[in-house]
């Protein structure tokens, strides 16, 4: 049985108090047919990423009859983000315009986050006069509608019917499933393990993508690198990825360059050993989202697959919310997920218990053993033959009877983000900073506050299948791009991997997969010293861009900020970033549009800053430039060289602040300003110089500490703005310093 058909065996399933959809699996396709009716939907097999196209549904009714009140309705799962139909305009994208027969009225609506969980986007037929009988026909129509952004073989419609007007859903036959395929290339990605043993063989995956972040069939590369020997590309069997055999020659720090006709990348760092290390830095995601199993797109399998082929990962795990999950449905993923476990990839067995903030909100929970047993917060259906297992419904019940298993526990940011007053820490060591609903410091900070032992990891938490490697397409439930966790440890197994992430030897990253190496006072991120001294911090990066900017902490404050790279005398940058408040994806993210303006002179060579979406968008014209973009938690904006004599004044106009400066005091500093919310702000002054270090050290050292007990660690800024956060290490300082 598929994902797909183990998703509909139940007798319905919906949240509680909101809509239900009954998928009447007792009945033959035939009979659900004559009595419910059947749908059609007209449309190309094969759809652009992000392109426009007209879709046609077709209702005809069965013997069921559809009264006033009573209605239909086309939806879609919460990952496909079809731009909202609209009924004003027909020369515009997404009109939608409906036919029905002359003895019934209908009338429609578009509900975006509805309540047909997880098809809660969905347009809504409701019969306002007269009655639909059977062989009535309704027709729906939607022009040059921009479709999801993210490829997949698995995309669908579901089509039902509520006869009685209610949140009662009976669920029609399913039309064919459609593909959606990549779009043209945008640029090369390149990624390379994080450590390397001379004379030993490692794998270099090549892949172009689309605008979306999608992967695209392209030729071969070329590949270049001076310390290894390079074999011949290899296509991947399942997806468009170049994999290249690399065999080290020579000790060092490497980054490959690869080339597809007029694109070319560098991968990430790899730090090449002459002798085979005690532990090395293993790049994955612990939070790599859902598959259909879940509110997510896509098969177990393909996630699995899609986060070692594609992505690169070498370790995640499939946390589909709990209470979609059935007991058949719990059996599937315990069967699937350890046959993608191998030398090279750890598949972690996993299930994210979700209640809602206030009872505890969301937790990873991965297994490290095999567990028949799930305790559900809630379920969001009801089973043929029920399930004995008793649901969980608070933190102190959940996390006590989880105490004694052999589980990891990681707290995040999500659709329910986790309420900190409930914490067990010997099977919660890990919190996450970033994933793709926004970079969410915050919620680090909350953690340190309350003097919980931190170790930090960042993730995807994605809904389209793309674990690793995704992005927030338009941005209808996601905001950013994904990040990434690395880890410390002696081998990649799933026994040892773990053990790293319970020493708290890992850091997060917004993606980029730089390599950062943290010792205060000779111990390694994550350990807990004892001091009677001064504390030493020394901190080690190898970039994937230019650093920028090191952040020194003790616990939520910044006790050192050191920029390393030069300014450029050339250039200038405006930033903005933030979030509009903490909480969900939709609370962080925060709109910007605005414009930068030269009162004489002129703006040229504008090059954009860290943009995560091609919703992001900057304009540019001779003396001005204006942006409408959206950030959560995190910045972006761009370079820009401007012409202009000393009185000539840079205006930027916002809707949360605007200031005028002039030219030649931006060149000399950076003006900032404060936009309330969760650290808003704008920035506007020196550019730092393109060819700034990727390679950089930096020491701090607190020569009179405060006593007790204080978390010390980085945070490091690349030009392109990307980020990483190591885990602290925990510093005892005792009073009697004599």
């Amino acid at each position: 049985m598929s994902d797909r058909d183990l998703v509909a065996s139940s007798l319905w399933t919906g949240e509680a108090d909101r809509d239900r959809v009954f998928h009447h699996a007792d009945l033959s396709e035939q009979e659900r047919r004559a009595l419910h009716g059947s749908a059609t939907v007209q449309m190309p097999t094969h759809v652009i990423a992000g392109a426009s196209v007209d879709v046609a549904f077709h209702f005809c009714l069965g013997t069921t009859q559809l009264p006033v009140g009573a209605g239909l309705r086309i939806a879609w799962r919460w990952p496909f983000d079809w731009s909202a139909p609209q009924m004003q305009d027909s020369k515009a994208p997404n009109f939608l315009e409906v036919s029905s027969p002359d003895h019934c009225v209908l009338v429609s609506d578009f509900a975006r986050g509805g309540g047909l969980n997880p098809w809660q986007h969905h347009i809504d037929l409701r019969v306002t006069d007269g009655t639909l009988r059977q062989g009535d026909v309704v027709e729906v129509h939607v022009a040059n509608w921009e479709a999801p952004t993210f490829r997949t073989q698995e995309a669908y419609f579901v089509l039902l019917i509520s006869p009685g007007g209610n949140d009662q859903w009976s669920r029609l036959v399913d039309a064919p499933r459609f593909e959606i395929h990549s779009g043209s290339v945008d640029r090369l990605v390149a990624i390379a393990p994080g450590d390397g043993v001379v004379g030993e063989r490692a794998i270099l995956r090549v892949r172009a993508i689309d605008a979306w972040e999608n992967a695209v069939l392209v030729d071969a590369p070329h590949v270049e690198v001076i310390g290894a020997d390079i074999g011949q590309p290899v296509p991947c069997d399942r997806y468009p990825v170049w994999e290249i055999p690399v065999a080290w020659t020579t000790p060092g720090v490497y980054r490959v360059q690869a080339r597809i006709g007029d694109h070319v990348v560098e991968s990430n760092p790899t730090r090449v050993h002459t002798q085979a290390p005690n532990h090395r830095v293993f790049w994955g995601d612990l939070h790599g989202g859902q598959s259909e199993i879940g509110c997510g797109a896509g098969s177990l399998d393909h996630h699995y697959a899609y986060a070692r082929d594609v992505a690169g990962l070498q370790f995640t795990s499939q946390q589909a919310n709990d209470h979609y999950i059935t007991a058949e449905l719990w059996k599937h993923v315990r069967n699937v997920t350890p046959r993608h476990d191998s030398s090279d990839f750890l598949a972690y067995l996993g299930c994210e218990w979700s209640p809602y903030t206030e009872d505890g909100g969301d937790r990873n929970v991965i297994y490290l053993s095999d567990e028949e047993r799930l305790n559900r917060s809630d379920r969001f259906f009801a089973e043929l033959e029920p399930d004995p297992t008793p649901d969980l419904r608070r933190a102190p019940e959940f996390l006590g009877a989880l105490r004694s298993r052999d589980v990891l526990l990681n707290l995040h940011v999500g659709g329910r983000p986790t309420n900190l007053e409930f914490h067990e820490p010997g099977i919660e060591p890990l919190f996450e900073v970033h994933s793709t609903h926004a970079t969410s410091e915050w919620f680090l900070f909350d953690a340190l506050s309350r003097g919980y032992k931190v170790g930090v990891t960042a993730g995807t938490d994605g809904v389209m299948g793309r674990p690793g490697a995704c992005g927030p397409g338009r941005r209808v439930t996601r905001n950013v791009r994904n990040g990434l966790t690395a880890v410390t440890a002696e081998d990649l197994t799933q026994r040892a991997v773990a053990a790293g992430f319970f020493r708290r030897h890992c850091y997060g990253t917004t993606g980029a997969r730089l390599l950062l190496d943290v010792v205060v006072n000779d111990a390694p991120m994550g350990s807990q010293i004892t001091t009677a001294g001064a504390v030493q911090i020394h901190v080690t990066v190898e970039g994937t861009a230019a650093i920028e900017r090191i952040d020194f902490f003790c616990g939520t404050e910044i006790i050192s900020s050191q920029t390393m790279a030069e300014a450029d005398a050339q250039r200038l940058r405006l930033l903005w970033g933030g979030a509009r408040e903490i909480g969900t994806a939709a609370a962080q993210r925060q709109s910007w549009k605005g414009s930068l303006e030269l009162s004489e002179g002129v703006i040229h060579d504008v090059v954009d800053v860290g943009l995560q979406s091609p919703k992001d968008e900057i304009t540019h014209l001779d003396q001005r430039v204006t942006f409408n973009c959206a950030t959560a938690g995190n910045d972006m904006g761009f370079t820009f060289e401007a012409e202009g004599s000393s009185e000539a004044i840079c205006r930027v106009v916002t809707e949360l602040g605007d200031a005028d400066t002039p030219l030649s005091q931006l060149r000399q500093e950076t003006m900032v300003i404060d936009a309330g919310g969760v650290n808003r702000r704008i920035e506007l002054g020196p550019a730092p110089c393109e060819n700034s270090a990727m390679s950089v050290e930096a020491t701090f050292e607190d020569l009179e500490p405060p006593t007790g007990e204080h978390a010390y660690w980085v945070r490091v800024t690349q030009i392109d703005r990307h980020r990483a956060w190591s885990s602290p290490v925990y510093a005892m300082v005792k009073g009697d310093r004599s």
